[in-house]
C-alpha cells in the first residue's frame, strides 16, 4: 500500500468516544479520485457514543442520522453510557428499518437469530423493497442539500448510516452507494471485510449474546464465505439497476451517486 493510499485509509477510521466500527467512506478509488470525506460515515448503534461521541460526530459535519435497526433494537443496554438527550437533539435522527421479524416467511428463511450473511441480501429485497427504497429516498434527500456550513436551522449535511454492529444491513446500504460513487466491488467488499474485523475484535469483550470473538482459524473461513456471497449480490443486484426497479427515479438516483463522487465530478444526466 502507498503512503498515500495508507494515509486515506487512516483518515477513514473514526475513534469518536464509544463509536463501534464507524468509519468514513470518503477516501475509496474510483475512475475520477477518491470518494469524498464528511458525506456518509457508517457504523454500529448509536447508543454507545458518550456525549463527547455525539459532539465529535456533530464536529466533523454529521447533521443526520439513519437507523435501519427493527424498533425492538432501539434501545439502551446496561453497557451503554447514560447520555443526556440534549446531546443529540441537533441531529435530524430517522429510524428506517430495512426488516420486520413479524413476517414469518422472512424470519423462516433466516438460518441466523438475525441478517449476518450477505447471502441473505435477496431477502431483503424480496420482502422488504418499500423499505429499502424509504432508506435510499431519505439519502437522496440528504444529498440534495447544500454542502454549508450548520445553521441553527440547518442541519449539517453529512449522514451516518447504522444498524446494530453496522455490518450487514449497514454494509448493503453502502454498498449500493459506494457503486453508483463508482468504487469498484473489489474495494467494496474490502471495506466491509473492515466491518468484520472491527466487529471480531469487539466480540473479545462484547459479551453478546450470539457471536463471540473467533480466532483465526474460525473466523478467516467464515469471513471468506461472506465476502464471496457479497461479490455475488453485488454482480446480481447492482445498485443501478435495481434502485429504478424499487421505484427511484433517475433524480433520486443520480442524488446518490453525487453523495460520494469525487470532488468536482459530475455524475451522469438522469434519463428522461
Amino acid at each position: 500500500m502507498s503512503d498515500r493510499h495508507r494515509t486515506e485509509s487512516d483518515r477513514r477510521e473514526l475513534a469518536f468516544d464509544g463509536a463501534l466500527n464507524l468509519r468514513d467512506l470518503g477516501g475509496l478509488p474510483t475512475a475520477h479520485g477518491p470518494t469524498r470525506f464528511g458525506r456518509v460515515v457508517r457504523g454500529g448503534r448509536r447508543e454507545r457514543l458518550t456525549a463527547e461521541g455525539w459532539r465529535q460526530l456533530a464536529a466533523y459535519g454529521i447533521g443526520h442520522v439513519i437507523d435501519l435497526r427493527t424498533p425492538a433494537e432501539v434501545h439502551r443496554r446496561p453497557s451503554d453510557p447514560p447520555v443526556p438527550a440534549t446531546a443529540w437533539e441537533s441531529f435530524d435522527i430517522l429510524q428506517l428499518p430495512v426488516e420486520d421479524f413479524a413476517v414469518a416467511d422472512y424470519v423462516d428463511a433466516l438460518d441466523h437469530p438475525y441478517l449476518n450473511h450477505p447471502k441473505h441480501y435477496p431477502l431483503l429485497l424480496d420482502h422488504f423493497p418499500a423499505e429499502l427504497a424509504a432508506v435510499m429516498r431519505a439519502l437522496a434527500r440528504i444529498a440534495r442539500l447544500p454542502a454549508a456550513q450548520a445553521s441553527p436551522d440547518s442541519p449539517r449535511p453529512g449522514v451516518c448510516i447504522h444498524c446494530s454492529a453496522g455490518r450487514d444491513r449497514t454494509g448493503l446500504v453502502s454498498a449500493w452507494l459506494l457503486q453508483l460513487a463508482g468504487v469498484a466491488d473489489r474495494d467494496i467488499i474490502a471495506d466491509y471485510r473492515r466491518s468484520l474485523d472491527r466487529v471480531n475484535e469487539y466480540h473479545r469483550t462484547s459479551g453478546h449474546p450470539v457471536e463471540k470473538y473467533e480466532p483465526p482459524a474460525v473466523f478467516e473461513p467464515w469471513a471468506r464465505s461472506r465476502t464471496e456471497a457479497l461479490a455475488e449480490f453485488l454482480a446480481a443486484h447492482p445498485a443501478a439497476e435495481v434502485l429504478p426497479r424499487l421505484g427511484l427515479t433517475a433524480h433520486e438516483v443520480a442524488a446518490l451517486a453525487s453523495l460520494l463522487a469525487p470532488q468536482g465530478s459530475r455524475p451522469a444526466p438522469p434519463a428522461g
